[in-house]
């Protein structure tokens, strides 16, 4: 019967694949397993459950996207009151868009995420933490993570090409289009290329903020673009530290850890520089009729140190999705930063108004 052979001893004269049969010298464990060779035409050994197919597209980081609603947030304390007049005649329709282009960035992430996983299946199983996701540990097929991706990347640029043809948001298309093509670059070739991984994660992360404006309607300052993508780009290199000191990974050679650290300071360093020009910029001041947010400086600083801690002292800088959600040091540091942002900017506004 060529590649396959009937099982008579009771099963109903089921088919079965010879790759499921036990061969000699076969990997035993998922660890040890090279590729999706060894499982070939075994689909019915995969459970492919609903809540592994959910796990797939990683829920956990899709807390990332609330970045697109860091412009609005500031939009709405604007002097211009552009924005705020068209939450005033229409705030249905604005939360409608918001809350559809958020729901575009996660399920093109998510496809991203599954491609990956299927991509780095031999080098993900020996990772400590990786080793758990589904794909990897063999809880679900490529027969089913292949169109669970393709669905979700035809749905979230769906829903990016409805906004941009419905709502006049082209802008937030190009946006969508030019992040799912950064994130396919990164996954064949840019994480395997030393430093280059870092900087399109980076990039990822200021094209969300750039997506929240293109919605909301206005333009973010040069100095905000900068403070978002070294901020970024400080987290990537700390996770990057990190995981070279996970148990079970490799040793990195001496010079790689030096060099990380040079480059998470001076991430940490120019990212607090440009919040603070940000903070004191003529349109900044213009835009908000405050001076007043150089004092939430602080705030920024302390989330810095935070994290600098987490990374060096912790080790726990791995899963920084995980620290934003759990950690709560950060997590009062961020509402603090901005609820005295809320405050100062709307006694601005109140201010302005009178």
């Amino acid at each position: 019967m060529g590649n396959f052979q009937r099982n008579n001893n009771g099963m109903n004269g089921r088919v079965y694949h010879r790759s499921a049969r036990p061969r000699k010298n076969a990997a035993r464990t998922f660890g040890e397993c090279a590729d999706w060779s060894d499982h070939q035409g075994c689909e019915a050994l995969y459970t492919n459950r609903l809540s592994d197919l959910m796990r797939c597209l990683r829920p956990g980081q899709w807390v990332k996207n609330l970045l697109l609603l860091a412009a609005p947030f500031f939009a709405f304390f604007d002097r211009s009151q552009a924005f705020v007049e068209q939450v005033k005649d229409n705030p249905v329709a604005i939360q409608e868009v918001l809350g559809l282009s958020v729901v575009a960035f996660i399920l093109i992430s998510a496809a991203a995420y599954v491609i990956n996983d299927l991509y780095d299946l031999k080098q993900d199983s020996k990772h400590p933490l990786k080793q758990h996701r589904p794909i990897v540990a063999r809880k679900v097929s490529a027969g089913a993570a292949i169109p669970l991706a393709l669905v979700c990347l035809g749905g979230g640029l769906g829903l990016a090409t409805w906004l941009g043809l419905s709502r006049g948001l082209m802008g937030f298309l190009w946006v969508c289009v030019t992040y799912s093509a950064l994130q396919f670059f990164y996954t064949f070739l840019a994480r395997r290329v030393a430093d280059l991984g870092a900087v399109i994660l980076a990039t990822g992360f200021l094209l969300r903020a750039v997506a929240g404006a293109v919605v909301a309607g206005v333009t973010l300052s040069s100095w905000l673009i900068l403070c978002v993508f070294f901020g970024a780009l400080f987290v990537a290199l700390c996770k990057r530290r990190n995981t070279f000191f996970m148990k079970g990974q490799p040793v990195p050679n001496s010079n790689e850890p030096r060099i990380l650290d040079f480059q998470i300071v001076i991430c940490a360093a120019v990212t607090l520089a440009c919040y603070a020009l940000y903070t004191l910029a003529a349109s900044t001041i213009a835009h908000f009729g405050t001076e007043n947010l150089i004092y939430t400086l602080p705030f920024v600083l302390l989330g810095l140190f935070r994290y600098l801690r987490l990374t060096y002292q912790e080790q726990r800088a791995g899963v920084p999705e995980m620290l934003f959600l759990r950690d709560p040091v950060l997590i009062l540091t961020g509402l603090s930063w901005m609820i005295a942002c809320g405050i100062i900017l709307t006694l601005a506004h109140g201010t302005s108004s009178l």
